[in-house]
């Protein structure tokens, strides 16, 4: 069960080189013409960093939004660190039945500490959120 303890909770920095073949398999299975530019939403596949006590995939969960913020672009070669962060979870009745929603934040940064993108994903499952007292 997903509960509210889990907010907070974050990963550990994740070392990442963006490699062109990644890029490429990103651009092609997308749709997207491959240029020196990484594709503006390839940092949805950043989801090495695992998040202590939160495990993925969930039975039924789906993905809902995604927002993403870039103070620079990336390119093919650039290494960064990033680290992953539940950020919320919450519940709201759907048509189906109360969902729980978690917001998963995923922050990304060069060596010199720069912060390079923020993104905000929101995971929707079937179920109640635990409260632990």
């Amino acid at each position: 069960m997903i509960g509210k303890e889990l907010i907070g909770q974050e990963s550990e920095p994740f070392l990442l080189k963006i490699e062109l073949e990644e890029v490429r398999k990103f651009a092609e299975a997308s749709g997207i013409q491959l240029n020196d530019q990484v594709p503006a939403t390839f940092v949805g596949t950043f989801i090495q960093a695992n998040i202590g006590g939160f495990e993925l995939p969930i039975p039924g969960m789906i993905h809902g939004e995604q927002t993403i913020t870039y103070h620079r672009p990336l390119s093919i070669g650039d290494t960064l660190t990033y680290k992953r962060r539940i950020k919320d979870v919450y519940e709201r009745e759907g048509r189906s039945g109360r969902l729980t929603f978690v917001i998963i934040e995923t922050k990304g940064y060069d060596f010199s500490g720069e912060l390079l993108f923020t993104s905000s994903s929101s995971l929707i499952t079937p179920g109640i959120v635990e409260e632990k007292l």
